[in-house]
């Protein structure tokens, strides 16, 4: 079996385990950003923007995309091209009413360029257990109970819960963890929402791929995954009586 194969079955395995535990709707999603056009993927030729491919993904599809499909200001969040719209300022102001202002508009596309500084000229995208290519990152789609549960599960071992929280969505979990190799939240902006028709209770968290083996690792250890706490199982017989009233149970 050779280092492929097993980096595949490794993927398999990390899918399921985190799928099944955390109770998600949608397939984590394998993202990496390249230079060159991937073999044996298709290329996404539909004009799309980034949080909806990743909506594609978590349903099932595996493709890779260019810059010039992609008709938002996405590309140049991850880093993969410049922009479609000649003032952009003045469409996050005017337009999409992001800000308030053209100075808080070059404010936020600078901090995203920061994050994203020509990082390739494609993305990948894929369902994590399908994914035939070694991901940057790892994208989850969740309720904040979800969310939490993964920060948790990573901060096991060390106690430190370190994460980054960037607007939009592509900058927040695509580019800020393959930049900084960071944990990355996004609450899923506005735009976001609407073009990739997320649920309102929905928001994302970016892993970088080589953090992935040890969130799966303390699923077992810890009550983020399915340990249980010794504590409420001694303890809660005595807070909540069987009509909920908080009241102890003589």
């Amino acid at each position: 079996m050779d280092a492929q194969t097993d980096e595949m079955e490794e993927k398999v395995y990390f899918s399921a385990k985190l799928k099944n535990t955390l109770e998600l709707k949608g397939n984590p999603v394998a993202i990496s950003i390249i230079s060159e056009p991937p073999q044996g993927l298709k290329r996404y030729q539909r004009r799309v923007t980034i949080c909806m491919l990743i909506q594609s993904a978590r349903r099932g599809l595996s493709f890779y995309c260019s810059g010039e499909n992609i008709i938002c200001n996405g590309k140049v969040h991850v880093g993969i091209g410049n922009s479609p719209i000649w003032d952009l300022e003045d469409f996050l102001v005017r337009r999409e009413k992001i800000v308030g202002s053209k100075t808080a508009a070059r404010r936020m596309l600078d901090l995203a360029k920061v994050q994203a500084s020509e990082l390739g000229k494609y993305i990948i995208l894929s369902p994590l257990m399908k994914a035939n290519f070694h991901p940057d990152v790892v994208v989850f789609v969740g309720t904040p109970l979800q969310i939490s549960r993964i920060l948790f599960l990573d901060a096991f071992e060390t106690g430190e819960i370190n994460t980054l929280h960037r607007e939009p969505l592509c900058s927040g979990v695509i580019a800020t963890p393959i930049a900084t190799r960071q944990i990355g939240i996004s609450f899923l902006d506005m735009s976001c929402r609407s073009f990739g028709q997320y649920r309102p209770e929905e928001m994302a968290i970016g892993v970088p791929y080589h953090r992935v083996s040890k969130i799966v690792d303390n699923i077992d250890c810890s009550i983020a995954g399915t340990a249980k706490s010794s504590l409420l199982l001694r303890f809660l017989p005595r807070i909540m009586n069987s009509d909920g009233s908080g009241q102890s149970i003589s």
